[in-house]
């Protein structure tokens, strides 16, 4: 926890760090999934069958053989789930979002199913206590500083 969290951040915090995402079955599953569907909204050159078989058989060394149905069913549910959301999406294909599209698929058809980082978590805006705001300025004197303790004096009436 951070003070940021405590009294807020306002509006001059920097740019938010990338969450490292979870990376088990489940989560490569859908990850590769929308990928491939996402790939083929945008009209990507690739096999997405041939990219489901070979993360299939990557998945099939490394969770239980009782397990690989399920990770079967969450990848084709990702994959048609994603499909169908953003089938009528015309404008869906943005450069933005084919940047990511790519870089996701080159990493997926070199036979990295990790998923990549998504969520982003907002840093705080300063560093500490006394900055009361939350802004990264302070609304007065330094702590500690010489017009700090003048301040503090004639508010004490001495």
């Amino acid at each position: 926890m951070s003070t940021g969290s405590l009294f807020g951040s306002g509006g001059n915090s920097p740019p938010a760090a990338a969450v490292p995402p979870v990376n088990d079955a489940t989560s490569r599953a859908f990850q590769v999934g929308s990928v491939s569907a996402r790939a083929v909204k945008c009209g990507y050159n690739f096999d997405p069958a041939k990219l489901r078989s070979d993360f299939l058989a990557a998945e099939a060394s490394t969770v239980a053989p009782t397990d690989l149905p399920r990770v079967e069913k969450v990848y084709d549910t990702a994959y048609s789930g994603v499909a169908k959301a953003i089938g009528s999406q015309g404008s869906y294909c943005s450069t933005e979002k084919t940047a990511e599209i790519k870089t996701s698929l080159t990493r997926h058809l070199a036979g990295d199913y990790s998923p990549a980082p998504t969520k982003k978590v907002a840093q705080p805006a300063s560093g500490g206590w006394f900055d009361w705001d939350g802004a990264g300025e302070s609304k007065g004197p330094s702590f500690g500083s010489s017009d700090w303790w003048e301040k503090q004096q004639d508010s004490v009436g001495g």
